[in-house]
């Protein structure tokens, strides 16, 4: 127990006790009479005694009961709380963070996943018997190991059966399912639970590095939440970013992009190589060494080392950067798999490794669909300018009216990349569609009241269709607001609304421009041969080998099942072979993608044709592996927990009960003397 005002309560104190005792002191007014007997002598000796000062305090019951009160009033006021183990809450839902970072290696025979199951299990088997838990598991999604349930051994099996995946580390989905479910308890007959769980109260136990991505994001509305920080390593250099190109100009040669980063506190030197299908090439270039600086968290906790600051007159030693990019020419006119690799032992190594497929080069055929002659001009000039051997135009009524054939090849479009001037449709066999100005004719998506008069305010110049596109220059005098799915993608926003979006949908990818071109200067500024040319690498795949093929751990593989195929089976990096069934569309979807490495498709079409997916972590969130002390959930900073779990309670309530039942006691006694 410990007292928090304690010099308060001193304080006042040290004024009311002797204000008490003097006014005893002051009580009795004594009246002098004479009489002519000694038969009260005894008596008044007795109170001459009784009336000394201190022979005033013996024996005095009230006395006693209002030094009481003043104790406890004094005690009350001088703050006083009690630290006791925290009882668990009668409900408890346990979060045991399993993404990439859990697999750190913390010691030679055991993973932060490891010691994150011990941790776990150490609270369940210190639950008192009438709590009830429940588990669930999370990176980008989160998994019901275990519902509520008071089973210690149901809860300690579904524990023990918890892996760590490969995805990036997400909480949102898992706090949206704990407060589900602790917010419709039961107490197992049916009828509602009472206390905390029918208030949806039930605490939140976190297991985790606390390396979360979207903690921010995030709130805790009902309970608490507690975090038990897991892992020590910090140790790691990991590959964040990939890339690879094949120039529309130079279709023979591959251009390979990695960016190498460390995370830990201290500079590194490694080897960066390039593998093509499995085997490390040997020409020049193929092997890159990149020394690398402390991590910048590193560099921080260096500077001030030892106290003091440096010597102004002392050289500085030049910091090297804690990352670099790496990038590697590769001659190669085949299919295969590229693979970039670091040569180094780290306590993470699930990002030391990357690959992607890809294909021999091509020749591009684009599909322009337009009635209009200016717009026939300056897009097929600039299509034409980046050496695409064939440039098709049709109008509107006749792309309606053609044969499918002449727009199918193998179950999807015949062209890489269609182009649409101001067209509404749903013909649309899967491929790659840039609309100007019209719509595609798929569920979500209408158009909407028209805008005019205002700038463009934003645009996400990260995706690979706006780099480098100047589109502050961009004039375009009106366009229409648009209704769209939720994963619909802004390129380009205006002031009230988006002008450019991109919607994927299994076989097909739709950029949309919400303005007719001719409304606009875009044909004849400067950022459209930029546009073109990026349409070209990302829809057509003249450029950059994409992408639907290279994806991070949890999303999800899209497949276009050529003709005649009626099931996927995909071969897993662990070997597993999983049997997707095909969709009415020729379409698939495989979404068992947690583990990084290449997956292979293979169709019972009659070529048996095989199709390689690539999946890479690329997280710099998760790559660094250093612990998180403490995170901010929303606007709450969550620090992390250590050592048994105590909880400071008060106790000045009880100290004011305690005076207010004395204070009664002492007045009915008085009352009682009074009354006799």
């Amino acid at each position: 127990m410990s007292l928090l005002s304690w010099t308060t309560a001193a304080i006042v104190g040290g004024i009311a006790v002797p204000l008490l005792l003097l006014l005893y002191f002051l009580k009795l007014r004594r009246q002098e009479r004479k009489v002519s007997s000694t038969l009260l002598w005894k008596k008044a000796v007795q109170d001459l005694q009784v009336n000394s000062p201190f022979q005033k305090l013996r024996r005095n019951l009230l006395l006693l009961l209002q030094m009481i009160v003043l104790a406890a009033l004094l005690f009350a006021i001088a703050d006083p709380v009690a630290r006791f183990m925290r009882r668990p809450e009668k409900n408890i839902v346990l979060l045991l963070d399993r993404s990439a970072s859990m697999k750190t290696r913390e010691s030679a025979d055991a993973t932060r996943m490891d010691a994150a199951r011990e941790a776990a299990l150490d609270f369940i088997r210190s639950l008192p018997g009438e709590s009830r838990a429940m588990v669930i598991a999370f990176s980008d999604k989160p998994e019901i190991a275990c519902s509520f349930t008071h089973d210690k051994r149901r809860l300690e099996q579904a524990i023990e059966r918890i892996e760590p995946v490969d995805g990036p580390s997400r909480i949102g989905e898992a706090l949206q399912l704990a407060v589900a479910y602790s917010s419709n308890l039961n107490d197992g007959s049916g009828a509602a639970a009472t206390d905390a769980a029918q208030q949806g109260a039930a605490d939140l136990e976190l297991f985790s590095d606390g390396r979360i991505a979207d903690a921010e994001e995030q709130s805790v509305t009902k309970g608490n939440m507690r975090f038990y920080r897991i892992g020590e390593a910090a140790d790691n250099v990991g590959i964040v970013a990939f890339d690879i190109r094949r120039e529309i100009d130079r279709p023979g040669v591959l251009t390979v992009f990695a960016r190498v980063q460390n995370f830990g506190p201290s500079p590194v030197t490694t080897d960066v190589s390039l593998s093509l299908d499995g085997k490390l090439l040997t020409g020049s270039g193929t092997v890159q060494e990149v020394a690398l600086g402390p991590a910048e968290s590193g560099r921080e906790g260096s500077a001030g080392a030892g106290g003091g600051t440096a010597d102004p007159a002392a050289p500085r030693e030049e910091q090297l950067p804690d990352a670099r990019n790496v990038l590697f020419e590769l001659g190669h006119e085949q299919a295969g798999t590229i693979e970039v690799k670091l040569h180094r032992e780290d306590a993470m190594m699930v990002d030391n490794r990357v690959a992607a497929p890809i294909d021999p080069p091509r020749e591009l055929r684009v599909l322009l669909v337009t009635d209009r002659a200016p717009v026939e001009y300056y897009v097929t000039r600039a299509v034409r300018s980046f050496d695409v051997q064939q440039v098709d135009t049709l109008t509107p009524a006749r792309y309606e009216a053609i044969e499918e054939a002449k727009l199918t090849a193998e179950g999807r479009s015949a062209y890489d990349l269609v182009i649409l001037d101001r067209h509404d449709t749903d013909r649309l066999p899967p491929g790659n569609y840039l609309f100007l100005g019209g719509l595609p004719k798929v569920d979500g998506v209408a158009r909407g009241d028209e805008v005019t008069g205002t700038p463009i305010v934003y645009a996400n110049e990260a995706h690979p269709l706006i780099r480098s596109v100047n589109y502050e220059a961009m004039f375009v005098s009106k366009w229409h607001k648009l209704k769209l799915p939720g994963h619909a993608q802004s390129l380009i926003e205006g002031e009230s609304s988006p002008i450019m979006v991109m919607l994927t949908d299994p076989g097909h990818r739709y950029v949309i421009t919400t303005f007719d071109v001719l409304e606009s200067d875009l044909l004849i500024s400067y950022a459209f041969p930029v546009f073109v040319f990026n349409s070209l690498g990302y829809l057509a795949g003249g450029g950059t080998i994409e992408t639907n093929r290279m994806i991070q751990p949890g999303a999800t593989i899209t497949l276009t099942v050529p003709p005649g195929a009626t099931t996927a089976r995909v071969r897993r990096p662990d070997g597993q072979i999983d049997e997707v069934p095909v969709a009415d569309r020729g379409t698939a979807s495989y979404a068992r993608t947690s583990d990084t490495g290449l997956y292979r498709v293979t169709y019972d079409d009659s070529a048996r044709t095989v199709e390689p997916f690539a999946v890479n972590l690329l997280d710099a969130v998760e790559s660094h592996i250093a612990p998180n002390e403490s995170f901010e959930v929303g606007s709450q900073k969550v620090a992390s927990i250590s050592g048994e779990i105590r909880i400071n309670q008060p106790l000045w309530p009880y100290a004011i009960a305690a005076a207010i039942a004395f204070l009664l006691l002492e007045w009915w006694i008085y009352n009682r003397r009074v009354m006799v």
